[in-house]
């Protein structure tokens, strides 16, 4: 396959832009001096980002509105005068009334939605990343000691979530894995049978910390990896003991640099997935890094056992990233300084 080029100036497509990782994706194009469509569900969510971004001009970003993202068709107008694709959208509800129909099937049919409108009608798109996750590797039910890599599959997850009947309880967290590993099964998968023009990659990344953008308006409204790190800010959350392989980060700059990067390098990056997790980290270490850079909140946050940290048996190799698309990753504290600096005007 040749090499892909890409102008500075290029249109990418960024799916689901009001996101937490999808607007640093965003920010990451801007910064680097393409131009960026994104994609929201509806106007009122597009107009915080369009905000965060209004200096850059409606030349260099605007948002267009697909509304649901399963139905037919929705990305086919978004991806007809775009250079690339960043597909971040993605459901993360973690309370379905049924896992199938509320996260399974969105993320798959969203995922081939967007591929099968590149293919029909983007005629000048390249290169497509989609942003898949770390869950697709990681088994619960396996605690021996492992390094996991690119290679692994968390297909066992999916088979279980897929016998789901009606009446049985919902494991939330199981129905995110699963919807992320059948939507990237079923790029591979289109890949392989379509053979499109554009190349493909994927991005897995952990646990995701640092700057929240836009600024959420109320505490109530930071959801998802960074509301882990805010609970003990706020001193809602005192358990520091907890350990497990599921405890790993990763700044959201150096995810939206490895899907710049990614689509930079798409004759390298072609066919690949790219595991983006810095280490795994412990809850004391969060603690200890909150009460050194928040000394007035020393009576707020828990204090536990400082500089006890367990040691992992299991870990995640996040090299390639740093290999291929020249990540370095940015430091826990660090990540957690720009975090807590972006929300804690709201406690």
């Amino acid at each position: 396959m040749s090499p892909v080029t890409f102008e500075k100036g290029s249109n990418v497509l960024v799916t689901g832009v009001t996101g937490f990782i999808a607007a640093h994706v965003a920010n990451q194009f801007l910064k680097a001096g393409y131009s960026v469509t994104g994609t929201a569900r509806s106007q009122a969510k597009a107009d915080s980002i369009l905000a965060l971004f209004a200096d850059y001009g409606s030349d260099k970003f605007k948002v267009v509105i697909t509304g649901d993202l399963e139905k037919e068709g929705a990305f086919d107008e978004a991806v007809k005068d775009v250079d690339a694709i960043a597909h971040v959208a993605s459901p993360t509800s973690f309370n379905p009334e049924d896992p199938i129909r509320d996260v399974i099937n969105p993320a798959v049919n969203g995922t081939l939605s967007l591929l099968q409108s590149a293919h029909k009608y983007g005629k000048n798109v390249k290169h497509v990343v989609v942003t898949s996750s770390s869950a697709t590797l990681l088994d619960p039910l396996n605690e021996s000691p492992r390094v996991y890599t690119e290679e692994n599959w968390n297909d066992q997850v999916y088979e279980t979530v897929s016998q789901w009947k009606k009446g049985d309880p919902v494991n939330g967290g199981f129905a995110y894995a699963a919807s992320k590993v059948a939507a990237e099964r079923a790029l591979w998968k289109f890949q392989k049978e379509v053979s499109p023009k554009f190349t493909i990659n994927t991005i897995l990344p952990g646990v995701t910390f640092g700057a929240v953008i836009p600024t959420p308006k109320s505490s109530n409204d930071i959801t998802g990896t960074p509301a882990m790190i805010t609970v003990y800010y706020s001193g809602k959350a005192t358990d520091v003991t907890t350990s497990s392989v599921f405890l790993h980060y990763v700044n959201v700059e150096d995810v939206g640099l490895a899907h710049v990067r990614a689509i930079e390098r798409g004759s390298e990056t072609n066919g690949e997935r790219f595991i983006l997790i810095a280490r795994g980290y412990a809850l004391q270490e969060v603690v200890d890094i909150l009460r050194k850079h928040y000394p007035e909140r020393k009576d707020i946050i828990v204090e536990g056992t400082p500089g006890q940290y367990p040691k992992f048996t299991q870990s995640i190799d996040g090299s390639k990233a740093t290999r291929i698309l020249g990540i370095e990753y940015k430091s826990l504290e660090t990540s957690l300084v720009e975090l807590i600096d972006s929300v804690k005007q709201l406690y």
